[in-house]
């Protein structure tokens, strides 16, 4: 009797495992990315122009114009992948809907005010140490966001899966992440930066976790992107100072 007491309504927590808090199998939730990736062809091409184009206007020092960019994919997403589909299989649909959704008014919120931006970047003011500083996070953020854009999608196929559930930036949460993460490395600096990436960085280790539980072959690909891109963040961070 007295085991029980302070146990909550839940039992004990810690008798609870990471896949309790996966409540669908790896068939299921695959079949959810082809499904995703069915009804929405050939959108795929679109937004695979939209997320190249973010990229090299944040490279070119066009950041108002990316961030506004950007915040399409990531309400997309919100509404059309976890609102109204992963909610039926996870009760924490709803949340990540609405975290998509609040990075969208994010980078609209910074796309208005302005705020955040990497202007030394594309200065002439900047000294040649300077450039040299920031040009690391710079490249790295780059490859990031080709990476999210462009390979992504590759990677479902490569490991024996069907071409529908290839996942693909604007459309699968996964590369619209692990692309956002890089493009805001190449534009963003300080604080901006700093609070854009947190939900992003936030979501590549959810789904790292859920990779891993569902044994995907790919599972640790984007919790190492966001230690990377957190990496860089805290490099451009300190050089610029």
């Amino acid at each position: 009797m007295n085991d029980q007491i302070g146990t909550g309504p839940l039992g004990d927590p810690g008798s609870y495992a990471l896949v309790d808090l996966v409540p669908f199998s790896a068939e299921v939730y695959f079949r959810l990315l082809e499904r995703v990736g069915e009804s929405f062809w050939p959108l795929h091409m679109a937004t695979l122009v939209l997320g190249v184009a973010a990229m090299l206007l944040m490279w070119r020092g066009r950041a108002r114009i990316a961030c506004m960019l950007l915040a399409a994919p990531w309400a997309w997403v919100g509404i059309t992948f976890f609102e109204q589909r992963y909610a039926q299989l996870n009760w924490a649909g709803s949340w990540f809907a609405g975290a998509f959704l609040a990075q969208a008014a994010l980078l609209l919120l910074l796309a208005a005010m302005g705020a955040g931006f990497d202007r030394t970047a594309i200065t002439q003011h900047t000294t040649r140490t300077g450039i040299k500083q920031q040009s690391l996070p710079r490249a790295g953020g780059l490859v990031l966001a080709g990476f999210g854009v462009l390979a992504y999608p590759a990677i479902a196929p490569l490991s024996g899966f069907a071409p529908f559930q290839a996942e693909t930036f604007g459309v699968h949460p996964d590369p619209t992440a692990v692309a956002t993460l890089g493009i805001l490395l190449v534009g963003l600096r300080g604080f901006g930066l700093w609070l854009a990436v947190s939900i992003p960085a936030l979501w590549c280790v959810v789904t790292g976790l859920t990779l891993h539980v569902l044994n995907a072959a790919w599972g640790q690909i984007p919790p190492a992107v966001a230690v990377l891109a957190l990496v860089l963040a805290l490099w451009k961070t300190v050089r610029s100072k």
